[in-house]
């Protein structure tokens, strides 16, 4: 078999395993019949450095994108005079953007508990901001807010498989339990 061939075969093997097309011990043993041994090409090993650059790049802008809506949602809840309404659309468009940030790390599998913590962060923040300014501080609200968030991390601990967000709401949801209690 002449070379352009097997340098096809081989990276055509490497996104399958990249992917989970098949599974590994397959492509490793194909991978290991095909390039006789020796498994990392140069080409591809600096290809895919190169791949993982650009990508660490942009996460990194959009990890600064969603520390800059974080810290720009607690100054304008914390330190202005802005009217209500106006609070409310600021958050909201934080609050969107960093679900559709947390999304998009989600879906690209790549390291996606920053911008899920940020995002949750956020929504307790905004929905006792909410429900303190619409309910004129009522208690039996806000902890039921607090509640439902604590449930929220826990789920998401468990579908995502993020052991800091299980605990997070466990120890809440307890807190809360406590305080009600004394």
């Amino acid at each position: 078999m002449n070379n352009e061939k097997k340098n096809i075969i081989i990276k055509e093997l490497y996104y399958w395993k990249d992917n989970k097309l098949l599974p590994e011990t397959y492509c490793d043993f194909l991978l290991a019949l095909y390039t006789e041994g020796h498994q990392e090409d140069e080409v591809l090993t600096t290809q895919k450095n190169q791949a993982r650059k650009r990508i660490t790049n942009g996460q990194f802008l959009l990890y600064s994108m969603l520390l800059v809506f974080l810290l720009a949602m607690l100054l304008v809840i914390y330190f202005t005079e802005l009217s209500f309404l106006l609070q409310i659309a600021l958050i909201s468009f934080c609050l969107i953007s960093s679900i559709v940030v947390t999304a998009y790390f989600i879906r690209k599998k790549a390291l996606f508990q920053v911008p899920l913590s940020v995002t949750l962060i956020e929504l307790l923040i905004s929905s006792l901001i909410i429900v303190e300014n619409v309910t004129i501080g009522d208690r039996l609200w806000i902890g039921l807010i607090i509640i439902l968030n604590c449930l929220l991390w826990i789920i998401l601990g468990r579908v995502y498989h993020v052991l800091y967000l299980l605990i997070s709401g466990i120890v809440g949801l307890v807190i809360l339990i406590l305080t009600i209690i004394t």
